[in-house]
């Protein structure tokens, strides 16, 4: 489907859909702004005309925080044929360092034509970028830009934007997304009409998912979990979808099952952390009615099987049951969804003990969690295979990295000169960086290929030794990260550990903390780290999708290394 062709559809359906509906709450309280059919489609028209141009296919960047205009701006520039990209916010939970060098690559390799942000914001950025600036004004603006400011310190110079048709977007591009960024910065995909047809139409048809449902969400726009099932899917199946902002959440968890239980929310896309983090709240929460609720789809590498026991032991009383807690595999460079489990039972899981590395030795011995938890199936028009390092395929239940291909799958990153297309393999697979296995037709993810730390022969995944120290009283779960050490003179990596605390703990405590970590990951995994430490928190680097960044968290572990005394 071209791009005009997709123009008119989308307004077509968003025109005669009187069901359809975009809620977007605009603060914990529940204030709440709605849009259905025309209007919505008239709200996005006028949010756009003041910006408007004759010229189609302007790469437009959104710097807003959760707000109505963001949604109608990106939808607006849809419809009118250019190519938006939201940014990301700045959130106290994303380091301030990795935000702004994220932010600058972004300006710098996007090259876009416009930027849209609050007023006070424009105005400090026209002297950084070579394209105009605009102002957005939204409530509460001088709030957010505060906040901002206190988040982000600019850097002299000077930022050019694209100059002519030459490294133009794709005349069939729709809008920008990006990756996770938790190897690196976050790279541009191009979303193109007939990638985010495909997907739409191949995720509707395998979740069943029609004009009854309703999406309730608290993700980020600049994430495709947020962007793409929790926006895109319902706009383009005329159903209904609900807009929390991710702090109004993770400041009040229980106001997810809240907005749930008021607006017969049937679809919830969460990453694993969250399955723990609302579990551990649950004994404070009242009770709610869950039991219209069809799936709350656990979409990060790897599905954790902890983290589904804990949220249906916490939910069942709200009518929470096992079949309602699915999985997928989902990337930006797919637009969305690789795989999903099928709604009409629970997500499938295997022992360790089947799994083999392609070299046929058994994977792993005793770490961590001892069952791996399917992502589901392939969806209808997307390959996957999986690769022994010298690019062999493997059989069934032999670990090696994914590698897949669709019609929803990325040309290349985008970097504003055009695609770069490094990572596809000869044969039209991206190669995904993630290391999973197949086996009777589900996919089962293990984790980041680059993350793996080698110690004296001994393959260790860092999820494996994160989850043990997660379940450590006083430390913060979600906020443990294990890498791996370079020690030329041992000849071999050093595991080290760092683990944000939850409360305040004194000296003594902190290291009777440490000891336990040491102690608990030997137990575990059989291998002591060579490093294993408490810090302060909100130390632990995350990406801007709300993900631990193993890379940066041990860059930072080297800068500080001599500071942190131990």
């Amino acid at each position: 489907m071209n791009k005009t062709v997709f123009e008119s559809e989308l307004r077509s359906r968003l025109l005669a859909n009187a069901c359809g509906v975009l809620r977007v709450l605009r603060s914990p309280d529940g204030e709440c702004v709605e849009y259905r059919g025309r209007d919505l489609v008239d709200a996005a028209d006028t949010a756009v005309r003041p910006y408007s141009d004759s010229k189609r296919g302007r790469v437009v960047l959104l710097l807003l925080p959760h707000c109505p205009e963001l949604f109608l701006l990106h939808l607006g520039f849809v419809l009118s044929g250019d190519c938006p990209a939201i940014l990301p916010w700045p959130t106290t939970r994303v380091d301030a360092a990795k935000y702004q060098r994220n932010l600058m690559h972004q300006l710098q390799n996007l090259s876009a034509d416009l930027l849209i942000t609050l007023p006070r914001l424009s105005g400090s950025l026209r002297g950084h970028v070579g394209f105009a600036v605009h102002s957005c004004s939204i409530d509460n603006s001088a709030a957010f830009e505060t906040m901002f400011a206190s988040r982000l310190q600019m850097e002299p110079g000077e930022i050019q934007g694209r100059d002519g048709e030459p490294g133009g977007v794709p005349k069939d591009a729709v809008f920008i997304q990006f990756s996770g960024g938790t190897t690196g910065m976050q790279k541009a995909v191009i979303v193109t009409s007939g990638m985010l047809h495909a997907q739409l139409e191949r995720l509707a048809l395998t979740l069943s998912f029609s004009s009854d449902d309703c999406v309730v969400s608290w993700l980020p726009m600049y994430h495709d979990m947020g962007l793409i099932a929790c926006l895109w899917l319902p706009l383009w199946a005329g159903s209904a979808s609900v807009q929390m902002a991710a702090s109004d959440w993770l400041l009040c968890p229980e106001k997810l099952f809240e907005v749930i239980e008021r607006y017969r929310g049937t679809f919830c896309w969460l990453p694993n952390f969250a399955f723990a983090y609302l579990a551990d709240r649950a004994p404070a929460m009242r009770n709610y009615n869950l039991d219209h609720v069809r799936a709350f789809i656990n979409c990060s590498e790897p599905v954790r099987n902890s983290s589904l026991t804990l949220f249906l032991s916490a939910f069942e009383r709200f009518g929470v049951r096992r079949n309602h807690l699915q999985a997928s595999y989902a990337m930006a460079e797919n637009v969305f969804a690789v795989t999903q489990t099928h709604l009409d039972g629970a997500p499938v899981s295997v022992s360790r003990e089947v799994v083999r590395a392609d070299d046929g030795r058994p994977l792993a011995f005793g770490l961590g969690e001892q069952v791996f938890v399917s992502s589901g199936r392939r969806l209808s028009d997307t390959a996957v295979k999986i690769v022994a390092p010298l690019g062999t395929p493997c059989a069934d239940g032999v670990a090696g990295e994914i590698l897949i291909r669709s019609e929803s799958l990325f040309s290349g990153y985008w970097n504003g000169a055009g695609l770069d297309r490094y990572l596809m393999s000869r044969d039209g697979y991206h190669r995904t960086g993630d290391y999973g296995f197949m086996l009777d037709g589900e996919l089962y993810v293990i984790g980041r290929i680059k993350d793996l730390i080698i110690v004296a022969g001994q393959n260790i995944f860092p999820e494996d030794v994160e989850a043990l120290v997660n379940a450590i009283p006083g430390v913060y779960p979600g906020r443990t990260v294990a890498f791996g050490l370079d020690e030329s003179s041992r000849g071999t990596e050093g595991l080290v550990v760092v683990a944000e605390l939850r409360g305040d703990h004194t000296p003594e405590s902190t290291r009777k903390i440490e000891v336990e970590i040491r102690n608990t990951v030997l137990a575990g995994i059989g291998v002591a780290p060579r490093y294993a430490l408490v810090v302060p928190q909100r130390w632990v680097v995350k990406s801007t999708a709300g993900k631990i960044s193993r890379r940066d968290t041990r860059q930072r572990f080297l800068d500080e290394r001599g500071a942190l005394g131990r």
